[in-house]
């Protein structure tokens, strides 16, 4: 019979070639992909929103269900629903200033809150074959669509500037006036030439200046001197 090996039982080796099972003396193994595996993107921050954005918010729906969205695929041009559409639809709950669609998506910003409040209660109703989905928006409309809206808000904008004394803002920046012009080369010497002539006459008128001749040609002194030598 063969010796007991210590540790061991009769006829067996150690093990061999059993790694140790997971969760045991092993750090976790990362994932590898998404945010935790290293040298992945970070997480994505969302944007704060201001005073102004809440308060937009609150005067904001967002719309589903409606078909044939401007930008639909397979929707024929003249047929597909616009901003201007989609303002004259809710406009019975309130003036609209903003109107953003994407996609089969769609919302709608009032001028007040109410106007909001008044079309959420749309939600869960037919119009024209489309079923309304409306509820309130968690964000403020960042790309109106809505002409009309824009130029709303851009006047009350300079309402609100001018009642509080600060710039009122503007859509584009003004022209340059003639003076703020910058002038070509040509129109630079001219401009020194005119001012030259004006303050000779003006010290020729006020005896300060006595005209010289001007020196005789180089030629013509030379043929002096030589005429005399």
């Amino acid at each position: 019979r063969r010796p007991m090996q210590p540790g061991y039982g009769y006829g067996y080796g150690p093990p061999q070639g059993y790694a140790p099972a997971p969760g045991y003396g092993m750090p976790p193994q990362q994932p590898a992909y998404g945010y935790g595996a290293p040298g992945g993107p970070p997480p994505r921050q969302s944007r704060e929103n201001t005073a102004e954005d809440l308060d937009r918010i609150a005067r904001t729906i967002h719309v589903g269900g409606i078909r044939g969205l401007k930008g639909t695929p397979g929707v024929n041009p003249g047929e597909e629903i616009t901003e201007d559409d989609l303002a004259a639809f809710f406009g019975s709950d309130g003036e609209v200033v903003g109107v953003r669609i994407n996609g089969a998506n769609c919302w709608i910003e009032f001028a007040e809150a109410a106007g909001a409040i008044s079309a959420l209660a749309k939600d869960g109703t037919e119009s024209g074959g489309h079923h309304l989905r409306v509820s309130a928006s968690k964000t403020p409309i960042r790309s109106n669509g809505y002409l009309k809206g824009r130029q709303i808000q851009l006047e009350r904008a300079k309402e609100r500037a001018t009642a509080s004394g600060s710039p009122a803002p503007t859509t584009a920046a003004a022209a340059p006036t003639e003076a703020a012009r910058q002038m070509s080369v040509d129109e630079i010497v001219h401009a020194i030439r005119v001012d030259v002539n004006h303050a000779v006459e003006a010290s020729k008128a006020r005896g300060k200046l006595v005209t010289v001749a001007p020196p005789p040609p180089v030629a013509a002194v030379s043929a002096a001197v030589n005429a005399g030598g």
